[in-house]
């Protein structure tokens, strides 16, 4: 008779929760978080911080996870232990947020790359001079005050 694993026994690779709370020691109250925990790797492997101002969620730092990893896995090991009690979910699949995160984020660096590039070629003007043996070309930057 083959034995039977409840699916709640399981452990999936990931550990997540879309929110959570968490204090920073150099931030007056307590902070809305959500992350994902890797139990492979036993770390914190994505950490996004709610802005009470623009209430977006903002990419963690690498000291921010490392406070979050440190309450999970030695202050307080028993989130990690008993994840219904504490409403947490478990895959070996990350979850779509971080990934979107993530995406986002690229996505908008590379858009902030390209208005940089697009400033710098609105400042010059590229003079090219006859063609010849030797071809020359100039360029002429405008520099703000």
């Amino acid at each position: 008779m083959p034995l039977e694993v409840e699916e709640s026994d399981v452990e999936g690779r990931y550990v997540s929760v879309g929110k959570w709370q968490h204090f920073f020691d150099d931030r007056p109250t307590w902070s809305e978080i959500r992350w994902v925990f890797d139990r492979e790797d036993w770390s914190v492997a994505f950490l996004e911080i709610l802005n009470p101002v623009t209430l977006g969620w903002v990419r963690g730092t690498k000291e921010e996870a490392s406070s979050v990893e440190i309450d999970l896995t030695e202050n307080d090991p028993r989130f990690l232990s008993d994840l219904d009690e504490w409403g947490l979910s478990q895959s070996d699949e990350m979850p779509d947020w971080p990934c979107m995160g993530a995406e986002l984020k690229a996505r908008a660096e590379l858009v902030e790359i390209e208005r940089l590039e697009e400033r710098r070629r609105c400042n010059a003007v590229r003079l090219r001079l006859p063609e010849g043996p030797e071809v020359r070309t100039v360029s002429i930057r405008f520099v703000g005050p």
